[in-house]
C-alpha cells in the first residue's frame, strides 16, 4: 500500500466540489486521482458513478495501474466508468445517431483508426478545395499535386483545428479565406482542405440534416461539442446524451485539454449538476501546436469557466530523484520536491554526429544492462524532430540492432527518401531490386514528386492500376519515361541534370544530386506547411550524409535495400529499441531516456511550446537521463543540468 504525502492528503480529503491538481510530471497524479476516488467510494459515492476520463488510451491504462497500486478492490474498480473523452462521446452520440425504430436499429456510424481508411476522403476534399480556391485563392492553395504525400499532414492539420474548435467559434461571420486562417493559426490551404472533408464526413449539405457518414480518433468529441454549441442539437434536454446521473468526473491529462473536450466537460458538468469534479494537469506539459491543446484551462480561467476552483499543487516527484528534479524544477521555474528514497542521474554526453549518438545508444544498453526483451519500454530515443532520425536508424542498423519508430516512419518509408532511392536506381540501373512494399511506396512517391495525378485509392481508374501492377522494370523502362515527359519543363530539366550526375555513380556527388534536383522547388508543390516541408529537408540532407559515407551509390542502394528487407521481416518486431517523438511520449516514462541533439538549433527558443516539449522529454525517465549535444553548440536549456 502506498503512503500518501501531505499533498496527497489535503487532495483525497477535501471537500470543495470542484478541484484543480496543478501537477509536476512524475508526481503520481494519476495515482492521487484514484486515491481521490477511493474516498469518493468511501464517503458512500455510487463507483458506478463515477466517470474517469483521460485524453489518450495509455492515460485509460494508467487508472488501471493507479487502482491496483492503491490496493482498491476490483469489485469498486470494475464498476468505475474508464475511459477517454472521445470514446465516451461516441457512445453517447451512438444514441442519438442509431434509434431503435419499429425495432430495428439505424445502422451505425463507420469507425475509421488509422489514416490509410481516411485517405480517400482525404485525397478527395483536396481535390474539391482546389476547385473552390480557383477562383480567388489559386495562388494560395499550396498543394499542386493530388495530396498523397501529405494526407498525414493534413490530418495532423485538421486535429488542431477540431481540438480548437476554430471554425464553430468563429461565428456566423467565418469565411475561408487566407486572412481568416491567419486569425485562426493556420494556413490556408489545410483550413480550406478541412471544409471540404467535414462536408463530406457529415454530409451537413444534405437538406434533410446531418448524417455522420464515418469518425476517425478526435471526430467523437469533436461533432458532440459542435452540437453542444449548435442551437439545433438532434435532442431534447430531457433526452441529452450526456444526461448520466452521475457523482463524480474526474479528468486526467488536461494538459491536453482543448476547447472540444472542455466544451464536453462543461456540459456533462450542468447535466449532472450534483457531480463533482477534479481535474489533473501539468501546464508545462501543454503543446498548443499539437491536438489543439490549450493551457487556458490550467490557470485561474478555469473558474470564469466552472465556477469557483479550488487549486491544489502536487509537486512531489516519485518518477526520478534529485538529479533530475532540481534542475527541471529552475528550469520550469516552479517547485519541484523529491521522494527522498528515489535515486536516478542526469547527464550530458558529447555526441556530435549520427554514429557518435548510435555508439552513445548502444554503450548506455550495455553499461546499464537492458534486457532485450524489454528494451522498448526501459529505453526511449525522445527526438524534437523525425529527420533527425535518420542517421541514428543508419546507424543503428548498421550495428545490427532493429527499432520501432512511433510518430514517424522509419527513414526507408519516408517518400522523400523512397523518391531519391528510385531515381538513383534508374541513373545506375541498378541491380538489386525493391522489395514489395518499398516498391510500391517508390512508385507512388515518384508519381507524386513529378507532378502527375495519382487517383483518389477508392476509383480504379489507369492510374491506380499503373501504379499497383508495374513492375520495377517496366517501372524504370517505360513509366518513368513516360511520367518525365509528362512533367513541366522545370521539373524535366532539374532531374535530366540529377540523373546525368547520380549516372557517375560517384557517391561523393550525392550532395550535387540533391542540388540538381532542386527539391526546394518540388517539395513545395507537395507539402501542407513550410514546417512540414522543412521537416522533409532535415530527412534529405541526413540521407546525402548517409549515402556520401558509401564508396559507390550502388553500394548504397543495395544497402538501403538490405536494411529494407531487414526492418519488414516480422521477426524485427521483437527487441525493438524505441525511437519517438517527444510528442508521442507524453504519458510514458521509461527507465532510460536518451534526448540527441540537444543543440542551440535544436532547443533554445524562447516559445513555450519548444521550453514544454524539452520538459516533457526530460521528465520522462525514471534513472537516467542523458542529453546528446554539439561541442560548443549546447542548448541554454541545458545550463540547468550542467553541474
Amino acid at each position: 500500500m502506498l503512503v500518501p504525502s501531505k499533498e496527497q492528503v489535503d487532495i483525497i480529503n477535501a471537500v470543495a466540489p470542484r478541484i484543480l491538481i496543478e501537477a509536476n510530471a512524475g508526481s503520481a497524479k494519476t495515482t492521487t486521482a484514484a486515491m481521490r476516488i477511493q474516498k469518493l467510494v468511501e464517503r458512500g459515492v455510487d463507483p458506478g458513478k463515477i466517470v474517469a476520463l483521460a485524453y489518450s488510451t495509455p492515460g485509460v491504462s494508467a487508472y488501471a495501474g493507479a487502482f491496483h497500486r492503491i490496493g482498491m478492490p476490483d469489485s469498486v474498480s470494475s464498476k468505475v466508468r474508464v475511459g477517454t473523452v472521445d470514446a465516451l462521446c461516441a457512445t453517447r452520440l451512438k444514441r442519438v445517431e442509431a434509434p431503435v425504430q419499429d425495432g430495428v436499429r439505424a445502422q451505425p456510424v463507420k469507425s475509421f483508426e488509422r489514416a490509410v481508411q481516411v485517405r480517400p476522403y482525404v485525397l478527395q476534399a483536396v481535390q474539391r478545395a482546389r476547385e473552390v480556391s480557383q477562383e480567388r485563392f489559386a495562388n494560395d492553395f499550396s498543394i499542386q499535386g493530388t495530396g498523397a504525400l501529405s494526407v498525414e499532414h493534413l490530418l495532423e492539420e485538421f486535429a488542431v483545428l477540431k481540438g480548437t474548435l476554430a471554425v464553430p467559434r468563429y461565428g456566423e461571420d467565418f469565411r475561408c479565406t487566407p486572412a481568416v486562417a491567419a486569425e485562426l493559426g493556420t494556413d490556408y490551404t489545410p483550413l480550406a482542405v478541412f471544409l471540404q472533408y467535414e462536408r463530406d464526413r457529415t454530409g451537413f449539405v444534405n437538406p434533410e440534416g446531418e448524417q455522420v457518414k464515418f469518425r476517425y480518433p478526435g471526430d467523437a468529441t469533436y461533432d458532440m461539442a459542435r452540437w453542444l454549441l449548435s442551437e439545433n442539437a438532434p435532442w431534447s434536454w430531457d433526452r441529452h446524451p450526456l444526461s448520466l446521473g452521475i457523482e463524480a468526473i474526474v479528468l486526467d491529462e488536461m494538459h491536453d485539454c482543448g476547447w472540444a473536450i472542455f466544451t464536453v466537460i462543461r456540459a456533462l458538468l450542468e447535466c449532472n449538476p450534483g457531480a463533482t469534479f477534479l481535474g489533473v494537469g501539468d501546464r508545462d506539459q501543454v503543446i498548443h501546436a499539437k491536438n489543439g491543446a490549450d493551457a487556458y484551462f490550467l490557470g485561474p480561467n478555469l473558474s470564469r469557466e466552472l465556477g469557483e476552483i479550488a487549486t491544489f499543487p502536487l509537486t512531489v516527484t516519485r518518477r526520478f530523484g534529485p538529479s533530475i528534479a532540481r534542475p527541471l524544477g529552475v528550469f520550469a521555474n516552479k517547485a519541484y520536491n523529491v521522494h527522498t528514497d528515489h535515486t536516478s542521474n542526469a547527464v550530458l554526453r558529447l555526441a556530435d554526429s549520427s554514429k557518435a549518438n548510435a555508439d552513445l545508444i548502444v554503450q548506455l544498453i550495455q553499461q546499464h544492462q537492458v534486457d532485450p526483451n524489454t528494451l522498448g519500454n526501459d529505453f526511449a530515443v525522445l527526438l524534437r524532430h523525425p529527420g533527425a532520425a535518420v542517421g541514428i536508424e543508419h546507424e543503428l542498423l548498421l550495428k545490427g540492432m532493429t527499432y520501432q519508430t512511433v510518430g514517424f516512419r522509419p527513414f526507408l518509408q519516408r517518400p522523400e527518401i523512397a523518391f531519391v532511392r528510385m531515381l538513383l536506381a534508374i541513373a545506375v540501373d541498378h541491380q538489386s531490386k525493391f522489395i514489395a512494399p518499398a516498391l510500391l511506396e517508390a512508385k507512388q512517391a515518384v508519381w507524386e514528386f513529378m507532378g502527375s495525378n495519382l487517383s483518389v485509392p477508392d476509383a480504379q481508374d489507369a492510374t491506380d492500376a499503373i501504379i499497383s501492377s508495374a513492375t520495377e522494370d517496366n517501372f524504370r523502362q517505360f513509366v518513368f519515361p513516360d511520367l518525365l515527359g509528362a512533367a513541366d519543363q522545370e521539373t524535366q530539366h532539374a532531374i535530366h541534370a540529377a540523373l546525368e550526375i547520380a549516372a557517375t555513380n560517384d557517391a561523393s556527388k550525392i550532395k550535387e544530386f540533391m542540388d540538381a534536383l532542386d527539391f526546394n522547388r518540388i517539395g513545395q508543390k507537395i507539402y501542407v506547411t513550410q514546417a512540414d516541408f522543412e521537416e522533409v529537408r532535415y530527412a534529405l540532407d541526413s540521407i546525402g550524409k548517409v549515402a556520401s559515407q558509401y564508396s559507390s551509390m550502388d553500394a548504397f542502394l543495395a544497402a538501403m535495400n538490405m536494411f529494407d528487407h531487414t526492418l519488414r521481416k516480422p521477426s524485427a518486431a521483437h527487441r525493438q529499441l524505441r525511437l519517438s517523438t517527444i510528442e508521442d511520449a507524453k504519458g510514458l516514462e521509461f527507465r532510460i531516456v536518451f534526448i540527441p541533439d540537444c543543440n542551440r538549433k535544436t532547443f533554445d527558443s524562447t516559445s513555450q511550446d519548444e521550453r514544454n516539449l524539452f520538459y516533457v522529454a526530460a521528465s520522462r525517465a525514471k534513472e537516467l537521463l542523458v542529453m546528446g549535444h554539439d561541442q560548443g553548440a549546447e542548448s541554454s536549456y541545458l545550463k540547468h543540468f550542467a553541474h
